[in-house]
Formats: C-alpha cells, sequence, structure tokens
C-alpha cells in the first residue's frame, strides 16, 4: 500500500505544477492586461528548445559522451555536469533571444518579460511534473486497489518500490521545486528581454551564467545524504534573487530605458 502521506503530498505537487501556473498566467495577465500570447511564447521557448530540440540531441549524442556506462565520479561527474548545464542554459536563453527577436520585439516592458517567464516555467512544470504525477497517482490508486500484487514486470515492479518505499516527503518535494523553478524562468527572461531591449546584452550573459550556475551544482548535491533537500535549499535562495530582481530592481531599469 501506498502512505497516505505520499498520496496527499502527490496531489500537492500536481495541484502546484499543473493548477499554479495556470492560475498565475490568468492572474497576471489580467492584473497587468498582458496578452495571453506571451505567456504562450514562454510555453513554446520550453517546447521547441528543450524537448523538441535539447533533449533529443542529448539522446543522440549519449553513445558518445558520456558513454552508456558512465562513471559519474570526480572529473567525469564535473565534466558531465557541465555539459548538461551548459547546453540547457545554451538552449534555453538562447531560444529566449530568438523568441522575442521573432515574436516579441515590439514588446519590449517589463510585463511581457515577466509573462514571458511565467509560460517557460509553468509549462515546463506542466510537462515535466504535471504529467508525471497525473500518471503516479492513478498508479497508485491501482496500487491499493491490488492489481498489481502478483506483477512480474519489471518495470511495474521498480515502479510499486518507488511509490511504498520512498519518502513521502520527497514527493511533496517535486512540487516546491517546481514552484521555485517558476521564479527563476521569470528572473531568466526579465534578465533576457532587459538585456535585448536596453541594448544592454551583457544582461543576456547574466541570464546564461545565472542559469549555469543554477544547475551545474546539483548533480555534486544530489549525490551526498540528504542531497534533495540541500538541492530544494540552494534553489530556493537562487529563487530569492530572482524574486528580488524581478520585483525590486527590473521595473525600475525598465521604466528609465522607456523614457
Amino acid at each position: 500500500m501506498v502512505p497516505g502521506q505520499t498520496i496527499f503530498f502527490s496531489v500537492i505537487t500536481l495541484i502546484l505544477s499543473i493548477l499554479f501556473p495556470i492560475m498565475l498566467s490568468i492572474w497576471f495577465c489580467r492584473k497587468y492586461k498582458t496578452s495571453a500570447t506571451t505567456v504562450l511564447f514562454g510555453a513554446l521557448t520550453f517546447l521547441v528548445f528543450q524537448l523538441v530540440l535539447r533533449i533529443p540531441l542529448l539522446q543522440i549524442l549519449k553513445p558518445y559522451y558520456p558513454g552508456t556506462e558512465p562513471r559519474l565520479t570526480g572529473w567525469s561527474l564535473a565534466l558531465y555536469s557541465f555539459y548538461l548545464s551548459a547546453t540547457a542554459a545554451l538552449f534555453e536563453e538562447g531560444g529566449r533571444v530568438l523568441i522575442f527577436t521573432f515574436f516579441m520585439k515590439k514588446r519590449k516592458d517589463w510585463k511581457n518579460a515577466v509573462a514571458m517567464g511565467i509560460g517557460h516555467g509553468g509549462f515546463e512544470a506542466i510537462a515535466l511534473t504535471g504529467l508525471t504525477y497525473f500518471n503516479n497517482l492513478i498508479m497508485i490508486a491501482m496500487i491499493n486497489a491490488g492489481l498489481f500484487q502478483n506483477s512480474t514486470d519489471p518495470l511495474i515492479s521498480q515502479a510499486v518500490q518507488q511509490l511504498t518505499e520512498i519518502s513521502s516527503w520527497i514527493f511533496l518535494m517535486a512540487g516546491v521545486e517546481r514552484v521555485l523553478a517558476i521564479a527563476l524562468h521569470i528572473g531568466f527572461s526579465v534578465l533576457v528581454v532587459y538585456g535585448l531591449t536596453s541594448k544592454e546584452y551583457k544582461y543576456v550573459l547574466y541570464a546564461f551564467i545565472a542559469h549555469f550556475l543554477l544547475n551545474f551544482p546539483l548533480a555534486f548535491i544530489q549525490s551526498i545524504a540528504g542531497g534533495i533537500y540541500i538541492a530544494i535549499a540552494y534553489i530556493a535562495v537562487m529563487a530569492f534573487f530572482s524574486i528580488y530582481w524581478v520585483i525590486k530592481i527590473s521595473p525600475n531599469l525598465f521604466r528609465e530605458d522607456s523614457k
């Protein structure tokens, strides 16, 4: 049987990764009178540059680097983490640059920059976590109904083991991480849009660097005891700086640039 706490936390994560980004998009667009198409452009950025381009490319290159059985320790772990972090920053921030240049060039204000980030982070949350936890809850219902008691399928057995034995708190951390990631994507989008509209391209570079610095240490952190909680704390610190940039600093910069 799957513990009740695991079910409860899974439902919370499902809400945080599907309902929260949708409601945030609706609230923001209504409050700031921003077109919903800007949110969709943000979602398009993740869809095209991550799901359609980067992830399949990584799968194609996997036999060559890091190989079918990578030894992810020491320098090999550092190089592999650098590889994943650099490509994530390149594709996602580069994607923002291209989407803004070709589809959002006339939307040069703060509210559209934020809406773009909400769309990017929100669609990522739905695609990577929301759909997974929707399937998890279906699986949980089937496990607790006793439908997999005599299953000999190794994949089903592994899924049952994970859902019944992993700490319930891990299932909540997935939702918390998605909310923090949305805050970060908003910050990255505001950096890129401000850099392009003001022609101070150092801000675009800052977005690349910040995205890389977000991802690079996570492979090391998660490999240690209690790493998942330390990783969440690290992401939360990065999200705090992102929120401070979005709310306290960037609105003034956009106002000054529009004068």
